[in-house]
């Protein structure tokens, strides 16, 4: 299996959680996450609790606030990762 390696030689850009309209879904927190829309499958995905598009800090949508990119949670820029999804 080929790993993925975003570069983290400087600060990128990254939008907010509200504004990439990110929003975890607890009912999913201990379901296997290996198929469907999660941040776990995201080509995006960096580390255990990290996206290179979207801020880990700041309020979701709902307005929640949780400090990291949960592995069950999604956004609208949520891309495949085709080594995991498929």
């Amino acid at each position: 299996m080929s790993e993925r390696i975003i570069p983290k030689d400087k600060d990128y850009l990254k939008l907010s959680k509200a504004t990439s309209r990110y929003l975890e879904i607890p009912y999913f927190i201990n379901s296997e996450l290996d198929r469907g829309y999660f941040c776990s499958n995201c080509l995006y995905f960096i580390d255990k609790d990290d996206c290179a598009l979207v801020k880990k800090e700041g309020p979701d949508v709902q307005g929640k606030e949780s400090g990291l990119i949960a592995r069950h949670g999604v956004c609208t820029l949520w891309y495949p990762d085709e080594t995991k999804t498929f």
